[in-house]
């Protein structure tokens, strides 16, 4: 079997260890999936395996096993989403004796472009039906479904935020930021950050009210617009920053 191709192994034992590290990256980042499988010989071949969601299992490398059964395997992350590991001793189900180790989840953020807006568009109601304003968390996507719950990563800062609109349609960004989402990523003009949708309940929007004079300034939203600065107060409920586990 050749790494990529997908196959569905019945382990007939779950055994060993398994660390992934780190929790979370962007695609094209190297995890470190590491562990042992017991009563495996040195330079046996393991099989490192990931699956979306209840998807099948893909495996999509291979290792020698060290001394003892342990492995130490970096794997250059090709596929974006809630992942779930494990490594196996073999990559047929028709084998006679398949061990695998317990599972180990690794969030993996897709590369996107992001852009901002607001200005000239407060007071209206976006396509979600929610009221848009310079403080309200969320951003604008395509094809989501409002209220899905997305998490963005950009320059060391991870966010959980709601999907509220529709759009962009400009600047060749996937979604569009409101002006105070823009803000607590530190966001002033379009970018590449790392996205990933969640699972879960539906999420509603918060606001933020940033510190004064930390809004985008001087930025162009996809909207066309300048951005506006001078919002006052301090963080509230809204946006609330989410680790990237």
């Amino acid at each position: 079997m050749t790494p990529g191709a997908s196959t569905t192994p019945s382990p007939t034992a779950v055994a060993g260890a398994l660390t992934v590290t780190p929790a979370a990256l962007l695609e094209d980042q190297v995890a470190v999936v590491s562990g042992s499988v017991p009563l495996v010989d040195a330079g046996h071949t393991l099989w490192l395996q990931a699956r979306q969601g209840l998807g099948t299992w893909t495996t999509v490398l291979s290792a020698a096993a060290k001394p003892g059964g342990s492995f130490a395997i970096d794997w250059r992350a090709n596929l974006a989403g809630r992942l779930t590991l494990r490594v196996v001793s073999s990559d047929t189900a028709t084998a006679s004796s398949v061990t695998a180790t317990p599972q180990a989840s690794l969030a993996v953020y897709r590369k996107i472009v992001a852009t901002w807006y607001g200005p000239g568009l407060y007071g209206n109601r976006t396509a979600c039906g929610e009221r848009l304003t310079r403080y309200i968390v969320g951003l604008a996507d395509r094809t989501l479904p409002c209220g899905t719950p997305v998490s963005l990563t950009y320059n060391g800062r991870t966010l959980t935020l709601p999907v509220i609109d529709r759009g962009p349609y400009a600047n060749g960004a996937t979604v569009d930021l409101t002006h105070a989402a823009a803000q607590e990523l530190g966001i002033t003009e379009t970018v590449p950050v790392g996205m990933l949708s969640l699972g879960g309940p539906l999420l509603a929007p918060a606001n933020f009210f940033g510190p004064s004079g930390s809004g985008p300034t001087g930025a162009t939203g996809a909207t066309g617009a300048t951005g506006a600065t001078g919002a006052t107060g301090t963080s509230l409920a809204g946006g609330a920053t989410a680790p990237l586990a």
